[in-house]
């Protein structure tokens, strides 16, 4: 069944909604590709992610944790060594985003394509 434009997932259970609750946000995906690599310290993502504020990127590490895509793994020393990591749940996403990635880089094929034509 599909779902309908605009839908909320609490009210009809639309699985392409609840999807895009989830890993929708702009650094979302981001994020879980980059923990595909393996566990990283939140600076290590911050200098690999220059373009996210410190703020967002708590903020999407933290609801990434709370859907159970990204562990958080905290040592409890001094000074503060927090690791994260894709999860298993994490890791079943893979190849929805490595299919994203290929769509992405198809695309901007495609733009540079159409620029060279216009020239």
């Amino acid at each position: 069944m599909p779902c309908r434009p605009l839908e909320t997932t609490q009210s009809t259970g639309c699985p392409l909604t609840a999807a895009l609750h989830v890993i929708g946000g702009k650094w979302s995906m981001l994020c879980l590709h980059l923990l595909g690599s393996g566990t990283h310290r939140f600076s290590e993502i911050r200098r690999l992610m220059p373009e996210i504020s410190p703020k967002v990127l708590t903020e999407t590490l933290r609801g990434l944790e709370q859907e159970g895509l990204v562990t958080r793994t905290d040592f409890s020393q001094v000074p503060p060594h927090v690791e994260y990591g894709i999860s298993p749940y994490g890791e079943s996403l893979r190849p929805l985003i490595e299919s994203a990635r290929l769509w992405g880089s198809a695309h901007l094929e495609r733009g540079r394509g159409a620029s060279a034509v216009a020239r």
